[in-house]
C-alpha cells in the first residue's frame, strides 16, 4: 500500500471512530456529518469522499460489529454440515459459542452501540435490524438443517432461533451492563447446554 493509499486509509478510519464516539454519545440522530467533521479535523466536504451520508457511516459501523458475527455463524453452520450425530453438533455449537463469546469480549463498544440503536425507529435501527434478522434466518437455517437430517425433531427452527437470539441478547445486555456475576465464556457454554438440552429431549 502506497503512501497515498495509507493516508486515505487513516483519515477513513479517524472518521469512523469519530462517528463511533458521536453516537455513543449522542446517540445516531443527534449526530451530525458537522460535529462528526470538527472532531476529525477535516473539512465536511472530505466525509462525502468517504461516505455517502452519516448513514453510509453508520452502517459501515454496524458492518463492523456484525460482520464477525455472522461470519461465525456462517463457518458453523457449513461445519454442522459435516456433523453426522447430534453429539457432533453439540461440539460445533460449544465452538461457536466461544468464538462469538471471545468477539463480544473485545467489542464492548460494540455492544454498547448495538443496544444503543437496536430499538430506534429512524435508519440507524433499520440497520440493526437488518442485521439481527440476518443472524436469526441463519440460526434458523441451522436448526432447519438438524430438524431435515433427524438430528433433532419436536422442535420448531424459528421459534428455537428466536428465543436463542433473544438470550443470547439478554446475556449482552446483562454484560454490557456491568454485572459482576456474569462470565462470558461461562455463559455461552451455559447457554449451549440449556439449548442443547432443549433440542434433543
Amino acid at each position: 500500500m502506497g503512501k497515498r493509499e495509507e493516508q486515505r486509509e487513516a483519515r477513513r478510519t479517524a472518521i469512523l471512530e469519530a462517528g463511533r464516539a458521536m453516537v455513543l454519545q449522542e446517540g445516531y440522530e443527534r449526530t451530525s456529518v458537522e460535529r462528526i467533521t470538527a472532531r476529525v479535523g477535516i473539512a465536511r466536504g472530505t466525509f462525502y469522499l468517504y461516505f455517502e451520508d452519516k448513514e453510509a457511516l453508520f452502517s459501515a459501523l454496524a458492518e463492523q460489529l456484525y460482520s464477525p458475527l455472522v461470519q461465525v455463524l456462517e463457518q458453523t453452520a457449513v461445519a454442522l454440515q459435516g456433523a453426522p450425530t447430534l453429539g457432533a453438533q453439540q461440539l460445533v455449537y460449544l465452538q461457536m459459542s466461544a468464538k462469538l463469546a471471545r468477539l463480544v469480549e473485545t467489542n464492548q463498544e460494540g455492544v454498547t452501540l448495538h443496544f444503543r440503536e437496536r430499538r430506534s425507529a429512524g435508519p440507524a435501527g433499520t440497520i440493526v435490524a437488518g442485521w439481527m434478522a440476518r443472524i436469526e434466518q441463519l440460526a434458523c437455517a441451522m436448526l432447519r438443517d438438524a430438524r431435515e437430517r433427524g438430528l433433532i425433531g419436536g422442535v420448531d427452527p424459528y421459534i428455537v432461533a428466536l428465543s436463542i437470539v433473544g438470550a443470547v441478547e439478554r446475556l449482552l445486555w446483562a454484560w454490557a451492563s456491568g454485572d459482576e456475576e456474569l462470565d462470558a465464556d461461562a455463559a455461552a457454554l451455559q447457554l449451549a447446554n440449556v439449548f442443547f438440552g432443549g433440542i434433543s429431549a
